[in-house]
């Protein structure tokens, strides 16, 4: 991280607020697009003109009479409050639910809010306490969106979004910003949150970035692979739904705002898809380093472009700037780049008493050589599994038939109900489940269909020119296309980048 960052500082292409504030944003944004960006309300009003999504606004408390003259009993159940012109995601809460006979409201975390603590809060919200300078500002009450199926795994108790860059018509980067428990379910990067590197060209994820250290003003940040939670799910890889169309919308606020360098945050509902969230006419910079790449240089690129619209817009982007974050990556890394799917080549591994039993030259069977058994196949990189698997049928051909026949002349029943019941098997019957020869352990795993006990084994291969001997559970899989999976546990020489995986079918 500090080398490329270093060596994109050395080239001028990193852009830095000082620059973002003197070359792009005051000499394009003029004083009334910033007031549309600053004010939401007034920005949804003209964002809805021109057909672009935003969440519905239920209600908008302007003043403490209309605080006091406020129905409880007609709000809906779930709802999000907000400052109309607060800063940095400040003074926001969202309510999922309502408990019933009673005029609490439910967090995302689980906690309740009587009436009249959410009226102190908008109270609070009347008086300044979130806006910028501290000036007064109104309440607005709208639509909660509904977490994308896809996003949620990745989301501690609030809603991700997705900034996009725009200038000149034309996105320069992107960046999904995911809520944390560290920065208390927001996704504001200096609150703990996650920004992740988004590649234009294809809407997949890339380098997940977090704040390093406790300073809300800390500008330092390190790259992470996983969520930082009990799930560690890959962060690289993640298909952006809709991707185009979150382009188009990006590039279609401009047109309606007349921004001409500003950040579009936009969340994916569950239901209705893309909906802008804001517009940032200040937009931080820290989208840089999730990015690996320098926003300076990509701004040059596209200034003075005649851009016919919005389609026009999104090619010149995917031409200009789609790929540019592999090639950093594995200049830095110095890791392999894999996708989805791989070709591996698995070598044979002669039975112990092939090599070991001294049999008479004239007794001996001609048999191909051991380089001639290896196997050359596809390998599905699984970055939601932690451990590798193999099919029993492959393990058999590599010369495990012997280790095979073993485990299944031990009887161990084919499934289980649960783990536990499983794990009270093995510990019942820890003598006869003793390791034999290649037979490294037997291991609990947990599929689709049921709890099992299988063989593990190492299987020596090479893989993208890596040369590895994983730990393999052999497992029961039937009549599938790819006979080896590869796990998290072994993918820590390589970087993966499920975009590949379209170059291969």
């Amino acid at each position: 991280m500090k080398e490329l960052t270093k060596r994109l500082k050395s080239a001028g292409q990193i852009l830095g607020l000082n620059k973002r504030n003197a070359i792009y944003m005051r000499p394009y944004n003029r004083s009334r697009a910033k007031e549309i960006a600053d004010d939401k309300l007034l920005c949804k009003k003209i964002l809805s003109r021109n057909g672009i999504p935003t969440a519905e606004i239920y209600k908008v408390i302007r003043n403490k009479k209309q605080l006091e003259a406020l129905n409880w009993d007609k709000l809906p159940k779930s709802f999000a409050l907000k400052p109309n012109i607060g800063t940095g995601g400040s003074g926001i809460l969202v309510f999922v639910g309502k408990k019933t006979n009673s005029l609490d409201w439910i967090r995302p975390d689980g906690s309740t809010m009587s009436s009249n603590q959410i009226k102190n809060h908008i109270s609070n919200i009347l008086d300044g306490q979130f806006s910028m300078g501290n000036r007064h500002d109104i309440a607005l009450i709208e639509e909660r969106i509904i977490n994308h199926p896809l996003l949620k795994p990745y989301s501690y108790k609030g809603i991700p979004d997705i900034r996009i860059i725009v200038f000149n018509k034309v996105p320069i980067m992107a960046e999904l910003r995911l809520p944390t428990r560290q920065s208390g379910g927001v996704a504001n990067l200096h609150a703990g949150g996650i920004g992740v590197g988004i590649d234009i060209a294809t809407g997949i994820t890339t380098t997940a970035i977090i704040r390093q250290g406790a300073s809300m003003f800390s500008d330092i940040y390190r790259i992470i692979e996983t969520t930082p939670d009990e799930k560690q799910l890959p962060l690289s890889g993640i298909q952006i739904p809709d991707w185009k169309n979150i382009l188009k919308i990006a590039i279609k606020c401009q047109l309606a705002t007349g921004l001409g360098f500003f950040g579009a945050d936009i969340a994916l509902d569950r239901d209705k898809g893309p909906v802008v969230f804001e517009l940032n006419a200040r937009p931080g910079i820290a989208i840089q380093t999730a990015n690996l790449s320098g926003m300076k240089d990509r701004l040059e690129r596209v200034k003075g472009l005649k851009i016919n619209d919005a389609n026009h817009g999104i090619r010149v982007a995917q031409n200009l700037f789609g790929g540019e974050v592999e090639d950093e990556v594995k200049a830095v890394s110095g890791r392999q780049i894999i996708g989805l799917v791989e070709k591996a080549t698995l070598f044979y591994q002669a039975p112990a008493q092939e090599t070991d039993k001294i049999i008479p030259k004239s007794k001996r069977k001609r048999r191909k050589k051991p380089k001639d058994e290896n196997i050359r196949a596809k390998v599905l990189i699984n970055t939601g599994s932690v451990i590798s698997r193999i099919a029993e049928k492959t393990a058999g051909k590599l010369g495990f038939k012997e280790e095979l026949d073993h485990f299944a002349s031990l009887e161990i029943p084919d499934k289980f109900e649960s783990r536990s019941e499983a794990l009270k098997y093995k510990e019942e019957n820890s003598t006869k489940l003793e390791p034999f020869k290649r037979i490294l352990e037997y291991r609990i795993t947990t599929d689709e269909e049921a709890v099992r006990i299988r063989p593990t084994i190492e299987i020596p291969m090479e893989l993208a020119s890596v040369s590895l001997t994983p730990t393999m559970i052999v497992s029961i899989m039937k009549e599938v296309p790819y006979p080896v999976t590869m796990g998290r546990r072994d993918l820590k020489l390589f970087l993966v980048d499920a975009s590949k995986t379209f170059l291969l079918h």
